[in-house]
């Protein structure tokens, strides 16, 4: 569900809280604000920014305020060690002390390959340190962080995972340029990831496959079902969509309305766009849609988790109904589509 459709700023992380911080502050001071982001924390916001459609005016003024005042009390606060060696004390080192001085610093201080590490598919860590010696292995397991490197460490080869274990023991002291031979080599492997277009997965897979012939998709979902049950139940709930159910006609959503638990309804509406509301809204009794609207407006945020939920089960039903003939639902080509 697109962030447009949220009423609150709990509902946003704190990245899509950042992106939209990002896109209403003057553009000076925005600019000033990513200069000083990594490239990583860049890619997040701006990945953030693109399933932003429309944010509510009391949101905005809510989350620039919550900024405004939180960027008072860090001011407060003394800067950290770590963030002193880091950002502030290379300007004030001469040239020869920055090069021979602040590398042993750094290796010290610096989260950069366990920051980098945590933001790769832990599968392709794990692929790219199989290909490695078993030294190099624990060398890079020592320097990932212990949460990363216990999630690599799962995925490795049962035969490997002793002797590995036994060389990180044994590592006491590392030099710093085998420290950065291995992590320029491991970095270098797995490459940059913020250049791939997110394809949305089983998300769009399902949209692709609502649009077969009902025959046609039966058939697809049945051999995914053979190798993997719970991915073509997935693909099969999220094949019709709750925004798909505008397109009923008015008598189509009364008949649904029958047969929807109302406190599903009112999860479902939470997460819905104005028009998709007021289209069922429109097929009860105004009574019945201010009580809903109501209900509504005092219950304060929800997880998105439980807003689909609910829209998937009004789905689920829908899709019941229709394979009864209650109700008629354009969605998948027709079965004769498949000869022309």
């Amino acid at each position: 569900m697109a962030l447009a459709l949220a009423s609150q700023d709990e509902v946003y992380s704190g990245v899509e809280r950042a992106a939209i911080l990002v896109m209403y502050l003057e553009r000076s001071l925005a600019k000033s604000l990513l200069d000083r982001m990594s490239d990583e924390e860049v890619r997040k916001v701006g990945m953030a920014m693109a399933r932003i459609e429309r944010v509510e005016g009391p949101d905005i003024e809510r989350i620039v305020g919550d900024f405004i005042r939180e960027l008072y009390e860090v001011s407060l606060m003394p800067r950290t060690g770590p963030e002193f060696v880091n950002k502030i004390l290379p300007d004030l080192l001469e040239d020869e002390r920055r090069e021979t001085i602040l590398p042993i610093l750094k290796r010290r201080v610096n989260t950069d390959f366990a920051d980098f590490i945590a933001n790769r598919p832990p599968e392709a860590v794990a692929a790219i340190l199989q290909d490695e010696l078993p030294q190099t292995q624990a060398v890079a397991l020592s320097l990932m962080g212990a949460d990363n490197a216990a999630q690599i460490m799962r995925l490795m080869a049962e035969e490997d995972k002793g002797e590995v274990t036994v060389r990180m023991a044994r590592l006491k002291r590392i030099p710093g340029e085998l420290i950065d031979d291995v992590t320029q080599a491991i970095t270098s492997a797995l490459g940059r990831d913020d250049d791939f277009l997110d394809v949305g997965g089983v998300d769009r897979t399902a949209r692709m496959l609502g649009r077969l012939a009902k025959t046609e998709n039966d058939r697809i979902l049945e051999v995914v079902a053979d190798e993997d049950n719970p991915l073509a139940e997935r693909l099969r709930r999220r094949m019709v969509l709750f925004s798909d159910l505008s397109a009923l006609t008015n008598r189509g959503i009364q008949t649904l309305l029958k047969q929807v638990d109302r406190d599903d309804l009112i999860l479902a509406l939470k997460g819905a766009t104005p028009t998709e509301t007021e289209h069922f809204l429109a097929n009860v009794s105004s009574r019945a849609a201010e009580d809903i609207r109501e209900e509504m407006e005092i219950m304060g945020p929800v997880p998105k988790s439980r807003i689909r939920g609910a829209q998937e089960r009004i789905v689920a039903t829908a899709l019941k109904l229709a394979e009864e003939g209650a109700i008629y639902m354009a969605v998948g080509a027709e079965e004769d589509e498949e000869d022309e």
